[in-house]
């Protein structure tokens, strides 16, 4: 029998979308007899949320009118966390509070099953949650009643309002009175939004003019003066749009190389006033000639060669372009290579012995590949082979030595200039260029072109294997298109899907996983995944959407460039 069985109410006597509920709960590992919330997560909000910004005042004439009716409100937000509350029922207080239940608490219904907040936003249409429908014990003697908040621009889930009461069964008047309230809220939202909306066109207005190019991006809409026009093509915008979403508040700067070619120093500010609005003024590059495989980092040495007669360490995972950075820091020399791996193939002393006499020749530039590899002893002989003059120019090539002890903290001790080259995951910003590059190298005859949401769904890929990865994945399109546009199906399946989520929990990860692989088992059906994951395809769509799973279908813009 399982637990859902044995909880009061049978599974047969429950409504339809409560026993839906209650199998997400149960698929959660949600246990109905649970007494207590100690380690219910909870997360710091921001108090001057836009949510609660226009909420407030609805709040505060709500709990007016209902003051001595012994009823309670709660709020959370998109991510289901308490970001309000009012009591009139002290005792109600008291009982959430001894559950663990406080502002900041995630109140889903994989947290604490089956109720009105967690529920209403899994569904998105409000629910009453009676006491005997809770799928915790402990809730039953509660009745709730919740309704989600939609964003009434982006139709994107806001929050839930939840009214709470001791009764057993809910007043068919709650939901109306509830629905106002949303409905007031919304049309907060909506002045929020057309202020924010106004805010960014002011500020895209007064810079317009300026003979350089500028882009205003907000959540729906994208604003370009002419010159910005001439200058961005389609997966530009993507671009744009990653960089708004990723870009800290603080004034900052970033170099891209454009899907023309272009290269450009992109300078992002916040805008005042418009939520998430950015404005990107573009500074062009003069000579900005630079590979694929360390764009950000040898951009400073583009036009110089390393600044030290010392040895140079260029540090980065595998498949991060080490190579190519370690030519360019060679030139004008002729640079070559010896992999340190081959010390287990040729045997220590040869390897060491061709080594030395190769630095004994002080013409052009050698590069050992992979020093972290080498024994200490034999790092020790090569300390004493850099130390010796004269000697051709050195670059060591290395994984990074973060926790780096002994002889190899010595050897990168005499490294005064250090490249890092960070892993592809990290340079979003590049991508559009690092695939127009790497695409001309596999086959400079194809004219094939990434669609925007092609873009954002590789930049929402891991990479575990940098570019060497993406190298293949572009290979296998290849195989299928030589011109046109590349579209979703071009992707091998499991690239067709992923999660732009950073910040996950255990639970959370494991869950995007498993939906992530059964997607691409599906090929992205979605019925066909919920129907194999156990849950309604309207608990997947949620899941999707809190977990930030994409299967690159791109949104419907409500609002074109000028």
């Amino acid at each position: 029998m399982t637990s859902l069985e044995c909880n009061r109410a049978p599974m047969s006597a429950l409504r339809r979308e409560i026993e839906l509920s209650w199998r997400r709960s149960q698929l959660s590992g949600v246990q109905p007899e649970f007494t207590g919330f100690a380690d219910l997560s909870v997360t710091e909000f921001d108090p001057r949320s836009r949510l609660l910004d226009a909420a407030a005042p609805v709040l505060d004439q709500i709990a007016a009118t209902l003051t001595g009716t012994a009823y309670s409100l709660l709020l959370v937000d998109r991510d289901c966390r308490l970001v309000y509350h009012w009591f009139d029922n002290p005792r109600v207080e008291t009982a959430l509070e001894t559950l663990g239940i406080r502002d900041g608490a995630n109140l889903a219904e994989d947290s604490i099953g089956t109720n009105a907040l967690g529920t209403a936003l899994e569904t998105r249409r409000g629910i009453i949650i009676n006491g005997s429908e809770h799928y915790i014990e402990r809730f039953k003697g509660l009745t709730c009643y919740g309704h989600p908040i939609l964003h009434p621009v982006t139709r994107r889930l806001a929050g839930v309002l939840d009214i709470t009461s001791t009764n057993s069964h809910a007043d068919p008047l709650l939901a109306p009175f509830l629905q106002r309230a949303v409905n007031d809220i919304e049309h907060r939202l909506l002045d929020q939004a057309k202020a924010s909306e106004r805010a960014l066109l002011a500020a895209f207005q007064t810079i317009s003019r300026q003979r350089r190019a500028v882009a205003a991006v907000g959540d729906d809409i994208v604003l370009t003066n002419n010159s910005a026009v001439d200058l961005l093509g389609p997966s530009d915008y993507a671009l744009l749009h990653m960089l708004a979403e990723q870009a800290p508040a603080r004034p900052h700067s970033t170099d891209v190389r454009l899907a023309s070619g272009a290269a450009v120093r992109l300078h992002i500010a916040q805008v005042t006033g418009a939520e998430t609005g950015m404005l990107f003024h573009f500074e062009p590059i003069a000579d900005f000639d630079v590979t694929v495989a360390a764009r950000p980092v040898v951009t400073r040495l583009a036009d110089h060669a390393p600044t030290t007669a010392g040895p140079v360490l260029v540090v980065g995972d595998h498949g991060t372009g080490r190579s190519t950075a370690a030519r360019r820091l060679a030139r004008p020399e002729e640079v070559e290579f010896h992999q340190c791996a081959d010390i287990a193939t040729c045997g220590e002393q040869t390897w060491v012995r061709r080594l030395q006499e190769r630095l004994a020749r002080p013409a052009g530039a050698v590069c050992l590949d992979g020093v972290d590899a080498l024994p200490e002893r034999v790092v020790d002989q090569l300390i004493g082979a850099i130390k010796s003059k004269p000697r051709p120019k050195i670059i060591l090539s290395s994984l990074p030595l973060r926790d780096a002890h002994g002889a190899h903290a010595a050897l990168a001790a005499l490294c005064a200039e250090r490249v890092e080259i960070p892993p592809l995951r990290d340079r979003i910003a590049e991508l559009p260029a690092i695939t127009k590059d790497l695409l001309r190298e596999l086959d400079p005859a194809a004219d094939v072109r990434l669609l925007p949401s092609v873009i954002e769904l590789l930049a929402a890929q891991p990479w575990p294997g940098n570019l060497h990865e993406l190298k293949a994945v572009l290979a296998h399109i290849l195989q299928h298109r030589h011109q046109g546009d590349v579209t979703v199906r071009d992707l091998p399946d499991r690239y067709r899907v992923a999660s732009r989520a950073r910040s996950l929990s255990g639970r959370e990860r494991a869950e995007r996983d498993v939906i992530i692989e059964s997607l691409r088992r599906y090929n992205g059906n979605k019925q066909k995944t919920a129907h194999e994951l156990g849950i309604s395809r309207t608990t997947l769509y949620a899941r999707l959407k809190a977990l930030r799973i994409t299967d690159g279908q791109p949104p419907v813009p409500r609002s074109g460039s000028r």
